[in-house]
Parts: structure tokens; sequence; C-alpha cells
């Protein structure tokens, strides 16, 4: 022991050096090695210092603390998660993605029930009554009145007509006030960071219409959407936005609307359906889909279906504004100039898939799609579309705390030159 303190010195030597600032420099590529372009790069304890990758996948990253973990994010792949402290060479990181589909259709599959032929509709009801009150029995016991923070990773990508319009990737924190007693729920979204692309003729387009140079007649419908509300909203939110435990307490007594059958031999799903039509005119159909476990009831994954169709016979002819509106997701040189809308067809998907973490049911991941179209009287159509793939990386559920005003400011956001793909 006589050489005790050089021993320590160079324990202290080794911690001093290991929080030090690093340059790191890689590339991130697909499983056949070709380079991502605009993946993120980002740490896990710091996510405001972070980058994207260049068009042939490849970074640079200055990181205060060489104990901290990178994280690598793209949409439609797998999250990757680097401990800095075992990285051998800071100036050859090699990251490689594999791919990570959106998981939406999964809990719509279902396999039909052949002993429920034999039996009457009472019965059935009567068995679909018992199923959907054990369900909400355990979805009380794992969906407990307390606040649960996620840290998230989200990418919204919107298109038109094949192109994207709109790229945003968020990264932050998402609470959930699970407060009951009020209408609904509250969803505080926290961000640190984001990367965005905005398409430039969109941009253009919207950026040139003021609400000063219309009419109130052009503005009647548009009057009525506050328009400083609409740009606090986060579009993220949308994946986020259903409330499972209100949301089945609300339905578990309309039992004719529900269906049960075995998706595989430990999984029940149980759909509600709903639907509103006005025959020759519009058609809206809902459906509320629970995967649950066959033997503790306790749910594995919650899918929303929506599907509507607007049929409006003569057309319906926009103002001036609304044209205008419409005018901003057309991307080519082709304006409309008189659009007299005479129908609609659209189908959102959202979906919310769990696990099990502290004796409580957790977000995992939360998806959200839509595509359709509006078609004018001479049959000319203006395709849309959009999703959101929103990633859980950890849960925080003991102690949670509402965020204030002055914390729910901030964060820090980059632009990007080309939409993701």
């Amino acid at each position: 022991m006589k050489n005790w303190h050089i021993f320590l010195a160079f324990i202290l030597t080794v911690v001093r050096f290991s929080a030090m600032a690093v340059d790191i420099e890689g590339v991130v590529v697909d499983e056949k090695g070709n380079g991502l372009a605009y993946a993120s790069v980002y740490l896990m304890h710091t996510p405001d210092v972070g980058t994207i990758t260049d068009a042939a996948g490849r970074f640079q990253l200055s990181v205060p603390n060489a104990r901290d973990s990178l994280i690598v994010t793209m949409v439609g792949y797998k999250t990757v998660y680097i401990n800095l402290a075992k990285v051998k060479s800071f100036k050859s990181l090699r990251v490689t993605m594999r791919k990570r589909p959106i998981v939406l259709n999964e809990v719509v599959v279902q396999v039909p029930d052949k002993k429920n032929a034999k039996k009457s509709k009472k019965q059935i009801r009567a068995e679909v009554q018992a199923v959907l009150q054990k369900v909400y029995d355990r979805i009380v016991v794992d969906f407990p009145v307390n606040n649960v923070k996620h840290r998230v990773v989200s990418d919204l990508t919107a298109m038109s007509e094949g192109q994207v319009v709109f790229f945003d990737e968020w990264i932050g924190d998402i609470v959930e006030l699970r407060d009951y007693r009020g209408m609904r729920d509250s969803i505080q979204m926290k961000m640190d960071m984001r990367k965005r692309y905005v398409n430039k003729t969109f941009k253009n387009a919207a950026e040139s219409f003021d609400p000063k140079d219309y009419s109130k007649k052009d503005m009647k419908h548009l009057g009525k959407i506050d328009l400083e509300e609409l740009k606090k909203f986060d579009p993220h939110k949308v994946a986020w936005d259903l409330d499972v435990q209100r949301v089945f307490k609300h339905y578990m007594g309309d039992v004719k609307h529900w269906s049960m059958a075995e998706k595989d031999g430990n999984t029940i799903v149980l759909t509600l359906t709903l639907t509103n039509k006005f025959p020759g005119v519009y058609t809206l159909v809902r459906k509320l889909i629970f995967a649950v476990d066959k033997y503790d009831y306790s749910v594995k994954t919650v899918s929303e279906r929506v599907s509507a169709e607007l049929n409006i016979p003569f057309g319906y002819k926009l103002t001036n504004a609304e044209l205008a509106i419409l005018n901003t997701f057309v991307l080519d040189h082709q304006d409309f100039e008189k659009y007299r809308v005479k129908g609609f067809k659209g189908t959102s998907c959202r979906n919310s898939i769990y696990r099990r973490e502290d004796n409580q049911l957790v977000v995992s991941e939360r998806n959200f799609t839509a595509d359709g179209y509006v078609v004018d009287n001479k049959d000319n159509k203006l395709n849309f579309g959009s999703k959101i793939k929103s990633m859980v990386l950890s849960v925080e559920s003991n102690g949670v705390k509402p965020y204030s005003a002055t914390q729910l400011k901030g964060g820090k956001t980059q632009y990007l030159d080309a939409p993701r793909h």
C-alpha cells in the first residue's frame, strides 16, 4: 500500500477524463450499409446536445460528458442506445439501425368465435358484459390516478399529393395529469429539442394568407377557428389524446355495440363499433379495439379506427378564404381557381402499446396515421396523409408534479433542408 496515493491519483485521472468533453465522429447506416440522412443523434441526459446526420449519414458531435449515453433515432427504425463509456474510438463510430415498422393493424385482426354460432344474442351479450366488467376492474388497478411522465421521441410527417409538406421530430417529456374529476386528462408537453422541415411552397402559401384580406362572409367558417390557440397546439399530441380508462368506462354499458373474439390462445379482442350515417350523403364509423390478456384481463393494446365519407350531390362552394387555405396544400402550379367540394373520404387510426412497470401499465409506443382525399364536381382530387410515431424511452410514475407555465417554455428547433424518408 506504499503507492496507494499513486493508485488514487490514477483513479481520479480516469474519472476526470471520463467526465471530460469529447468530440465524436461517426456514421449512421441501415442494415445494408447505406447511410441514413437526417437521423437524430443526441445525449440521453442532455438532449439539447444533439445533431442530425448529413446526406451520407455522417455526423459530428461535441459531447460535454463522456459518461453520458448517445441515442440515435429515426422514424421506422429501432432506437439505438450507446454507452459512451464503452466506446473505444470516438472518431469512427458506426451505428447500424434496424427497421421497425409502425404497428397499427396488429390488434384489428380477429378470429371469429365458432362457439358463438350456437348461442343466443342474449347469452353472447351477457358473456361480453361479464368480460367488459372484468377488463374495467383491471383497468382501474393498472391505470391508477397518479401523474406519469414519459421521455419521448416523436416523429410526424404530413403529405400532400405524395410530397412531404411538413416533417417534425419532437424530443422531450410528456406528462399525463390523471385527474379524473375533470372533463378529460391534461397532457403537458415539455420540449427539449425538435427538428423540422417545411416545404417551401407550402410555407410561402401559408405565410401569405392574411385573414384581413378577406370579408366577414369569406371568413364565416374560418373565423370560428381560434388561430392563436391553434398555433399553441402541438400536433404530436394527437397520438396521446386517448384516455383508456375514461373511454372504456363511458362505453362499457353499451353492450349491443361490442363484439368479442379470440385473436390467439392468450388474447381476447373486444371491439366497439359505432356507426352514424345518412344514406347517400355521409357515413361515419368509429371502432375502438381493446386487445386484453385472456387470463388476467389486462390491456395489451388499444386501437381506434375512424372512417368518414361525405358526398354532396351539388357540391359546396368554398369562399375565397377557404379556397386560399385549401391551395396552401397544392404544391404544384395548378392552384384551384374555383373549387366546389363534392366529397371527402378519410381514414385515421391510432393505437397505444403497453408494458408493465412498477405494478401498473405504462405506454411503450403510440402511433397515428391518417389519409384521404377531397374531390370536386369535376372529380379532381387532392390527396393527403399524415403519420406520427411516438416512442417512449423511459417512464416516471412516482412523485411526478405538473410543469409550470415557465417550465413548459423553451427548447430549441433545428430546421432541415430536406424531409426525412
